[in-house]
């Protein structure tokens, strides 16, 4: 199974969760692995919202940047799915303004629309809210599976 990673399971992880002790080295080493096998994927939006949110020189972007080819860029059957997505006005609302306005990247279409194409399931510590355009919400529009950044660390675990 491929798993589509989030830019708030990136920071949870780099922020919250130790690199020391023999526990905790396991679900690294499993990360590592699982990105090393394209297991593991993200999209090219989220390294940009991670490279906003670290400053270049901290080893958390350090571990990132070195990571960089797990960053995919949108196909061409992504586009087109974006495409389809952003025709709907709900769907448009995933885009806050204030991105825009700041040309800051936004992730969470590029990412259901990877784990589309890649039949994979996207992890997120989002959750659902009714009439939303969050990407749980996005998810089900476009019928793709996700789950927590719970869940995802118990697979990585076992």
């Amino acid at each position: 199974m491929v798993y589509v990673l989030d830019t708030n399971i990136f920071r949870k992880l780099l922020d919250h969760f130790p690199k020391k002790g023999k526990a905790f080295e396991v679900v690294w080493e499993a990360l590592d692995e699982a990105i090393a096998n394209n297991t593991v994927v993200s999209v090219d939006e989220c390294f940009n919202e991670i490279a906003n949110h670290y400053s270049p020189n901290s080893e958390n972007f350090k571990w990132v940047k070195s990571r960089k080819e797990m960053f995919l860029k949108p196909t061409n059957a992504e586009s087109l799915i974006l495409k389809e997505l952003f025709l709907k006005s709900k769907m448009q609302e995933s885009v806050h303004t204030k991105n825009i306005l700041n040309n800051r990247p936004s992730a969470d279409a590029y990412l259901v629309a990877k784990a589309k194409t890649l039949n994979a399931i996207l992890v997120t510590s989002e959750t659902y809210k009714p009439h939303s355009a969050q990407l749980p919400n996005i998810c089900e529009e476009l019928n793709v599976k996700y789950i927590s950044y719970d869940d995802f660390m118990e697979i990585l675990s076992s």
